[in-house]
């Protein structure tokens, strides 16, 4: 009798516990919940102007910094506002008291939207395709300061374009556009360069269709970044009457990276000076004015984010047509 009584006390605790788990849980939800609906119409604005997507690149490192701030921010908050709310609606309930409650949930909101600005920084951290965006920006930065650097000691004279659309026939039902990373303008070259994040050993044919990205974590297929370059730079010289034939490069920002059975103009990062200073000493003549050259290219440079919207539409369009023109010649059909 006594062991089965001691098996039902046993019963009752783990269904206690459990109950009173799934309640802090539930406590929990409820809390975040009713946080992220108060501050939602805000989420974007802040989340812009705060650059909240990049900061949550450095999550990882300071979260044992940013957990506790953030459970103390929501505890003071929801304290603060259940408290006025219990207040309020007692009656009656004198003008004077009402301010000092309205103040006080006032003083409160700061910890409301501290709360908030730390939970959309860590969900912008576990969003793998923000961080993979956040990866390419930061290898793009890398890469236009190394071409500054080599600028600045090396071609004083050059010219150089980051991050630049260029729109042709605007606004026309014929427009198109490219996308270029990098250009540098020299006295001797114009190059082109495209960025990459990638980490591993790339096997970069130049003839093929996609690269093979090989690494720790498994071997994945990226496009072929020196046919994407190439395209744009037909276009560029097509379009703009550029006086010299433009250099395609590109480089390649990651861990441990590779270059396996690629051309020297597919590179990694770090070695994009040596690359441009080799370049430059195979034509030991000036033969171009940079700042005319640049002048040719401004007038198609847009910065209109609507351009961009439709730039990569097209560019998801052309993908998508690409992907089943391959399906259907890679079809055993007889």
């Amino acid at each position: 009798m006594s062991h089965q009584k001691n098996n039902n006390d046993d019963f009752l605790t783990a269904v206690g516990s459990a109950v009173l788990a799934w309640g802090v849980l539930a406590m929990m939800w409820a809390t975040t919940t009713i946080m992220l609906a108060i501050f939602f119409l805000l989420k974007r604005p802040i989340s812009r102007a705060l650059h909240l997507e990049r900061c949550s690149t450095s999550w990882s490192s300071t979260k044992l910094l940013y957990g506790p701030i953030k459970c103390l921010a929501s505890i003071l908050f929801l304290f603060v506002f259940f408290v006025t709310a219990k207040k309020l609606s007692a009656t009656p309930t004198h003008v004077d008291q009402i301010t000092v409650y309205m103040l006080a949930l006032c003083a409160a909101l700061p910890c409301g939207l501290l709360f908030n600005i730390l939970h959309w920084m860590q969900q912008y951290a576990e969003d793998p395709a923000i961080q993979k965006k956040m990866a390419g920006i930061a290898a793009e930065r890398y890469v236009q300061k190394l071409i500054e650097d080599f600028r600045k000691k090396d071609l004083p004279a050059s010219r150089s374009l980051h991050g630049k659309l260029f729109v042709f026939n605007e606004h026309a039902p014929s427009e198109f556009s490219v996308e270029v990373d990098h250009m540098l303008i020299t006295e001797r070259n114009v190059f082109v360069i495209e960025t990459k994040c990638k980490s591993g050993t790339l096997s970069a044919r130049a003839d093929s269709p996609t690269w093979k990205v090989s690494s720790p974590y498994g071997d994945t297929d990226m496009r072929n970044a020196l046919k994407q370059v190439k395209n744009a730079i037909r276009v560029l010289q097509r379009q703009t009457a550029l006086p010299c034939e433009l250099i395609p490069l590109v480089a390649i920002k990651g861990n441990d990276v590779k270059i396996d059975n690629g051309p020297t103009n597919v590179l990694v990062a770090a070695n994009l000076a040596n690359v441009l200073r080799a370049f430059e000493h195979g034509k030991p003549h000036p033969i171009l004015d940079p700042a005319s050259v640049t002048a040719l290219l401004l007038p198609h440079v847009n910065d209109d984010p609507a351009a961009m919207e439709r730039h990569i539409e097209r560019a998801n369009a052309a993908r998508a047509r690409a992907e089943m023109t391959e399906i259907v010649n890679a079809a055993s059909i007889r």
